[in-house]
């Protein structure tokens, strides 16, 4: 367990994802981090990060640099999500962001839990009650509409209700899927 340890720095693994041109978001790497640690799957975390950092050579400073804080946040991730601490929370912009931008990255960060879980061979069938549920309306969170959102206290409070609706559900899917990680993979 990682003590006392904070996810890197939002704008700086931001500036380092765009300085090699990938093509994925940091609040969408996490998302898909999210879905890999609730499904279990060590080997499709590897498998995930050998293959977005194929491109670039283990020289390449920039690269490194942008791999390494991917590699800090899914060890971050992997142990707030495990831990009954409630520590963990969807990694997203900071509230200085335009409403627009930080709901642009929390529908990105769906679209990536998304991801990691069907990279892990998750489906909704595998789900019970709420947890199934939330799922679907994880869904429905990948198609916001944040270019029309407007600034507002109403807009403000529902933004935060998600970010806290998405911890929830990420921890209740997480405890869903023990039974599924004991029998596929090992591990709780």
């Amino acid at each position: 367990m990682i003590e006392n340890r904070q996810m890197p720095d939002y704008s700086r693994l931001v500036g380092a994802l765009n300085s090699i041109g990938l093509d994925l978001g940091a609040s969408e790497i996490h998302g898909v981090i999210c879905g890999l640690v609730c499904a279990g799957t060590i080997q499709s975390h590897i498998d995930w990060m050998t293959a977005l950092f194929e491109d670039w050579p283990q020289e390449d400073l920039l690269a490194r640099e942008a791999r390494e804080m991917i590699g800090e946040l899914y060890y971050i991730s992997r142990d707030q999500i495990g831990n009954d601490d409630l520590t963990f929370m969807p990694y997203l912009p900071d509230d200085t962001q335009p409403i627009s931008a930080r709901a642009k990255a929390l529908s990105e960060w769906c679209e990536g839990y998304l991801y990691g879980l069907g990279m892990s061979s998750i489906t909704d069938q595998q789900l019970e009650g709420d947890a199934r549920e939330a799922l679907q309306d994880i869904t429905h969170f990948t198609r916001l509409d944040y270019e029309s959102l407007e600034s507002g206290e109403a807009t403000e409070q529902a933004y935060a209700e998600l970010q806290e609706f998405l911890k929830v559900v990420t921890l209740l899917i997480w405890g869903d899927l023990a039974k599924v990680r004991e029998l596929d993979h090992g591990e709780e």
